[in-house]
């Protein structure tokens, strides 16, 4: 048996200390819940029309301030979300 761990994103990780459920952040953002879970387990990065999706989605479901470098760890040039 073959057991792959992995660090979880701070996409990941902001979602589960907010109760925030991956079927909600699909609906909210307008994309899969497949195409999330490749950005959630780091095996996909996203474009940047998507972080903005994923930023604006994440704002509405915690009703709270959210930065793109809260959920993605950015270059400089990105973090204008």
């Amino acid at each position: 048996m073959c057991t792959i761990l992995h660090m979880p994103t701070k996409l990941e990780n902001f979602l589960k200390s907010r109760g925030i459920k991956p079927a909600h952040l699909a609906k909210e953002s307008g994309y899969s819940r497949q195409h999330l879970l490749r950005i959630r387990m780091g095996r996909m990065e996203p474009t940047r029309r998507c972080i903005a999706a994923i930023v604006a989605a994440c704002r509405r479901l915690s009703r709270s301030q959210v930065r793109a470098d809260d959920l993605f760890d950015l270059g400089a040039e990105d973090q204008q979300f």
